[in-house]
């Protein structure tokens, strides 16, 4: 007899545990985890089957039958490994803007590493093996990540999912059809707006005082205001991961001429 050890996976066939038996017409076995057995057949005792329980398991064969020498044993161990549950949830700090620096997935502890990252749909560019997100060759757009482990010898599938979306930095232009402007000039004046992403929604400022503007819609009024030169600042709002960004223009306001003539005389 001999002593045999061997390590499987739950659910995975044990294979090549044999035992050649001589003067002895069989064998019998115990300790064997359950979903495994032992036969004993042309002088041969063959441990085989699938094991259903994990854990450690020391086994003993002793032989039955035998003439002319005492019965004989021997001993091995199977060790069955449960199931591995991948861990795999992840997420992202979602929404970036555009101009971010790369983004790395923030991991649940005991994260299993192995797996890959892939994002749907096209458009985003992701590291397959670490999750981290190229912002700025990304597409803007709300994309879904997923993490997939794959089966393994002991281990199960798993996938987890998580939303991210890049956010497209904000860009504006302002400027003023007209300017300069007379203070003759009685009616409002509106801004021109243009550029691209989420500008609306900013707010005007003026520097320095005096004139009349309206801060919701840009709008100046030259009548009410002082003659002058100023620059107005248009502040686009933080949103979506972006910063609040300020654009600039220049209004020039004048002065009405006057004058008044007169002749010295008597002529």
């Amino acid at each position: 007899a001999a002593t045999t050890n061997q390590t499987r996976c739950i659910n995975s066939s044990i294979t090549n545990i044999t035992y050649a038996i001589t003067n002895a017409t069989g064998a019998t076995i115990t300790g064997l985890p359950a979903g495994v057995n032992g036969s004993f057949a042309a002088g041969v005792f063959t441990i085989s089957g699938t094991p259903t329980v994990s854990g450690p398991f020391n086994y003993t064969v002793t032989t039955t039958g035998g003439s002319c020498v005492p019965a004989a044993t021997a001993t091995g161990t199977i060790t069955v490994t449960g199931a591995i549950v991948p861990v795999t949830g992840f997420s992202y700090t979602t929404p970036v803007c555009s101009n971010n620096a790369n983004v790395l997935p923030t991991l649940v502890p005991g994260f299993t590493s192995g797996g890959t990252f892939s994002a749907v749909p096209a458009g985003l560019t992701i590291n397959s093996s670490t999750g981290e997100i190229t912002v700025s060759s990304s597409t803007p757009g709300a994309y879904t990540v997923t993490y997939n482990f794959p089966a393994s010898a002991c281990g199960l599938a798993a996938s987890s999912n998580a939303p991210i979306t890049i956010t497209l930095l904000p860009t504006a232009t302002i400027s003023y059809a007209g300017t300069p402007f007379c203070t003759s000039l009685g009616s409002a004046q509106a801004v021109t707006i243009s550029g691209t992403g989420a500008y609306t929604g900013g707010t005007y400022t003026v520097a320095p005082a005096g004139l009349s503007i309206n801060a919701a819609t840009g709008a100046v009024t030259p009548s009410t205001s002082a003659a002058g030169t100023y620059t107005i600042t248009y502040t686009i709002p933080a949103r979506g991961g972006c910063p609040a960004i300020p654009v600039t223009t220049t209004v020039v306001i004048t002065q009405l001429p006057t004058a008044t003539i007169s002749y010295a005389g008597p002529l």
